[in-house]
């Protein structure tokens, strides 16, 4: 392997690296506020509903439905809703989009 492959690699760890921990090292040792705690808990599920939401509705120039996508989406909304599982939503979400696959 050619040492600019290596260190482009090593860079983008590093790079990658740095925001995580930085402030997981500063913060690990401060007693964050319960409200603070409270609205962390909501930020896996803005994040993915921010990927998912232009998928469903827009191809990025105009507004559309995709009914592949949304027939998926709807029993994963449900199961996520009910079960509150983000890795469980994941697995059925892909399960079903596959699984629907084969009917369109």
């Amino acid at each position: 392997m050619r040492a600019s492959v290596l260190g482009l690699i090593f860079g983008m760890a590093f790079v990658t690296f740095l925001p995580r921990f930085i402030p997981m090292a500063f913060l690990s040792r401060c007693v964050l506020p319960e409200k603070i705690k409270v609205g962390l808990d909501y930020v896996p599920v803005a994040i993915l509903s921010a990927i998912v939401f232009p998928l469903l509705f827009s191809d990025g120039e105009t507004i559309r439905i995709d009914l592949h996508s949304l027939l998926t989406a709807f029993p994963v909304f449900i199961f996520a809703w009910k079960v509150k599982s983000l890795w469980g939503s994941v697995i059925l979400g892909m399960a079903i989009y596959w699984l629907l696959g084969f009917v369109f």
